[in-house]
């Protein structure tokens, strides 16, 4: 294999500059169409259906608190045990809703702990190095402007510098995290092949307007 490699940087260095620059493009186009196939399809339909499971508890909750909203009013004009009753439901209702989302497959992280989880998964690619990690402003998840905040996402922009394969192996292993982290843009530019520098925003969500921690 290692033969084989140094067969090619040799035939490489032999090459037009010209030459070198269509060889390096079709090498990147084809580089892309495993990724697109391989990885990114695949994952953009995972990150869809949490995106719905996310959205549909939402809309649960937001019908849950306009019925809690008018049994609050009618309790201040009349008062009874029915009310107060069907209230408290409801709010446990609301809870139990957050709790099974928290829970099923995979938990939120915790916004202060996110950037020490993608430092740890870091150190187990040593071929990638961090250059830069950036914590963005928090944003509501899903939501209208008139609409409550249920969910927040929080998001980061981390850049690397490694090779390609180095970097896919690094984007692989963040969705076998026991946590929901994501990734939702990528910028991949080669600097000095076969090394490049990466730039992924990731992101987590969470039920509190925490900052994240760097």
């Amino acid at each position: 294999m290692s033969a084989t490699i140094e067969q090619f940087q040799l035939r490489f260095a032999r090459l037009s500059r010209r030459e070198k620059l269509m060889v390096t493009g079709a090498l990147i186009l084809s580089l892309w169409g495993v990724w697109d196939s391989v990885f990114y399809q695949p994952l953009s339909k995972q990150q869809q259906s949490v995106i719905t499971e996310i959205s549909t508890v939402q809309k649960q909750l937001e019908a849950q608190l306009q019925i809690a909203k008018q049994l609050e009013n009618l309790g201040r004009k009349d008062v009874n045990s029915d009310a107060r009753q069907q209230l408290s439901q409801l709010q446990q209702s609301a809870s139990s809703l957050k709790a099974q989302l928290s829970q099923g497959g995979k938990k939120f992280v915790p916004a202060q702990s996110m950037a020490s989880a993608l430092r740890d998964l870091l150190k187990q690619h040593g071929n990638l190095k961090l250059i830069k990690l950036e914590t963005l402003p928090a944003s509501g998840f899903g939501n209208k402007a008139d609409e409550p905040i249920w969910v927040y996402r929080h998001a980061m922009l981390i850049t690397l510098q490694g090779d390609y394969f180095s970097t896919l192996n690094y984007l692989k292993a963040l969705e076998t995290l026991p946590w929901r982290i994501h990734w939702d843009s990528i910028a991949y530019q080669v600097k000095d092949y076969p090394l490049a520098e990466t730039q992924i925003q990731v992101y987590t969500l969470s039920f509190e307007q925490d900052l994240l921690g760097v």
